[in-house]
């Protein structure tokens, strides 16, 4: 799987790459279009431009959408879905291990609450639960991305007015660089190679 982003000046130089892409038939798994940020330089005409892509191609390239959106490009992202990931699968183990740490303690912890044997352990299987969701936030926060510079170069890209092509192919499948190359982009960034 490579994934690249590809710079440009408007956004009839995109839609301009996007048709040729889909005339040499190249499998794209994943294409957005990112309209420029809110930079000083942010070209506001270009922004009304109609979609000139086919809609019954291959790959669509929707409308433009802002950088905050795409995952990737947006760590804070990354990190919910992480989050959410983490606390499906921690949140229950964290109930078993809580419901069996107070059956073979016999913890008296909630007794004074009036809670008998079965709710003490129930209990126990809750607080267990709560420190698993509480440790599926911190452990989604200690990951950093591995690209968070060109994260940063992308990002001033696209405050500087530029429009970006977000192009993800399928495994083992090349995007045709010299294609890319003939509509002269501002700049190439390759996020990850598989």
């Amino acid at each position: 799987m490579s994934i690249c982003i590809v710079a440009l000046p408007n956004r009839e130089k995109a839609n301009q790459l996007i048709e040729r892409l889909q005339s040499v038939s190249t499998p794209i798994v994943r294409c957005d279009l990112i309209k420029p940020g809110i930079g000083k330089q942010s070209i506001k005409t270009e922004q009304s431009q109609e979609n000139t892509i086919d809609e019954g191609s291959e790959f669509n390239c929707p409308n433009p959408i802002e950088i905050t959106k795409v995952p990737l490009l947006n760590p804070e992202l990354s990190k919910q879905t992480r989050q959410r990931n983490m606390a499906f699968l921690l949140m229950p183990f964290g109930f078993i291990a809580g419901l069996t740490f107070t059956a073979m303690t016999n913890l008296k912890t909630f007794s004074d609450l009036g809670i008998n044997f079965l709710g003490e352990q129930i209990t126990g299987g809750l607080v267990g639960m709560v420190s698993g969701w509480m440790g599926s936030y911190v452990g989604a926060a200690s990951v950093r991305p591995k690209n968070i510079e060109d994260i940063i170069s992308i990002k001033k890209l696209n405050e500087q007015g530029l429009w970006l092509l977000f192009l993800e192919t399928p495994l083992e499948v090349e995007l045709p660089w010299n294609l890319l190359q003939e509509v002269k982009p501002i700049e190439v960034v390759r996020l990850l190679d598989q």
